[in-house]
């Protein structure tokens, strides 16, 4: 992680470099009057001219005279101070930090300024791979009110390095959070940040689940901040990959995903048809034409696809004649079955008007799983333009359909781009 430039926190500071009149306005404006231990101000006035005229080994003893002596907060703060100065000129990270330390532990810093030398302690100790300590100093700078634009990544990488992917998922989320309730836009480099994270999570550890739920979550934020197609692909991927849906769902989810224009490579063609052709023949076969109008999907020679392709094009002229009995039957039904597994039908050959009727029918009668028939309308209302009865039926979803459903209530508000 990359490090502020210690040269803005020297202005923050405004470190003086010569003489002892210098040290005496470093001291920062408190009510009280400092309290400065001659001992310690003689020889860091000293240490400073030292400083000034390019002698460090000359300020590096006089430091060392001053740290013995150290009886009050102020020395504590202007020994860190002029330690800091040092570090700075020798570049020396470990007297950087070691000043940074004595300066914000005196308490005898400013507000702001005390922000700027925690999280200062913070990204330093991260350098030096102390990832307890820059977890330590990031939440108390963020607990002061920090609004450093580095603090959550390196507070997050931290947490990740303690191995507390949950709360530094966590954390990133609820910043987050905070960005949106204040219409601030979020760095896509944080997201794509937790998205790592959580997707890197191993297998067996005991919080996985609510690992795999917190980035669910997270990429939900994502794909509404950012609704390109590769975020689209990825957080769709992620999603399959971390939940192991049924295969029902994964076609639910592979609709998703067309609809979304993040339906990428021949290989996701091939397995969204081989999971629709036997029952949804139209469907398969549209897609696989799609995806080679646009170069996607070879069906030259004797691919897997092209063997799809014409194994079902024979069986669509007699499926969708058949459409016509199945929706009298289904209305006569007794439960609910028969007019989901129709209203699919009709969805496949684009008659949303007649899908959406037969859903509705199907929920009416009960006997199904209403969370699949309340989002198959859904997708239904929307491609057929309704937006808001398509964002009314997602509302209904539960189960573990929801968050496919919450997906595209993203999608509908946040069209994808590029």
């Amino acid at each position: 992680m990359r490090i502020v430039s210690s040269m803005a926190l020297a202005a923050a500071l405004g470190l003086m470099t010569a003489g002892a009149p210098a040290l005496a306005k470093d001291k920062p404006p408190k009510e009280a009057p400092a309290k400065y231990t001659p001992a310690v101000q003689n020889a860091l006035a000293a240490a400073q001219k030292a400083l000034a005229a390019g002698d460090t080994a000359t300020a590096q003893a006089k430091i060392d005279e001053a740290k013995p002596a150290i009886a009050t907060d102020d020395d504590k703060y202007v020994t860190g101070s002029v330690l800091y100065q040092l570090g700075q000129k020798t570049n020396d990270q470990a007297k950087m930090s070691e000043g940074i330390d004595l300066m914000a532990d005196s308490g005898k810093a400013k507000p702001d300024l005390q922000q700027q030398l925690l999280v200062m302690q913070g990204k330093l100790a991260y350098q030096a791979k102390d990832y307890r300590k820059a977890e330590t100093k990031l939440q108390a700078a963020q607990q002061a009110g920090s609004t450093d634009k580095d603090l959550i990544p390196v507070l997050v990488a931290s947490m990740a390095n303690n191995g507390e992917t949950l709360q530094a998922l966590n954390t990133l989320s609820a910043a987050i959070d905070k960005n949106i309730a204040a219409n601030q836009p979020t760095p896509a480099e944080w997201f794509q940040q937790g998205v790592t994270l959580g997707y890197s999570a191993k297998a067996g550890q005991p919080d996985l689940a609510a690992i795999h739920a917190a980035t669910t979550e997270l990429t939900k934020k994502w794909v509404a901040a950012y609704p390109t197609k590769s975020n689209w692909h990825d957080a769709l991927r992620i999603y399959l990959e971390q939940n192991h849906p049924d295969t029902d769902t994964q076609i639910d989810l592979f609709r998703l995903q067309l609809a979304a224009g993040a339906l990428l490579g021949d290989g996701e063609y091939r397995e969204y048809a081989e999971n629709v052709y036997l029952r949804y023949p139209n469907e398969a076969a549209t897609l696989l034409q799609d995806g080679s109008a646009k170069g996607i999907v070879n069906l030259t020679g004797k691919t897997d696809a092209a063997e799809v392709l014409n194994a079902v094009k024979p069986k669509i002229p007699a499926d969708k004649a058949s459409l016509a009995g199945s929706d009298k039957a289904a209305r006569a039904a007794a439960n609910g079955k028969a007019a989901l597994n129709t209203a699919d039908a009709f969805a496949s050959y684009g008659d949303y008007a007649k899908a959406i009727d037969l859903y509705k029918v199907a929920v009416t009668k009960g006997g199904i799983d209403a969370a699949t028939a309340n989002l198959r309308m859904g997708r239904a209302l929307a491609l057929s333009g309704d937006t808001a009865g398509a964002k009314a039926a997602f509302a209904s979803v539960t189960g573990p359909r929801k968050a496919l459903a919450y997906f595209w209530v993203i999608h509908l508000d946040h069209p994808t781009v590029g």
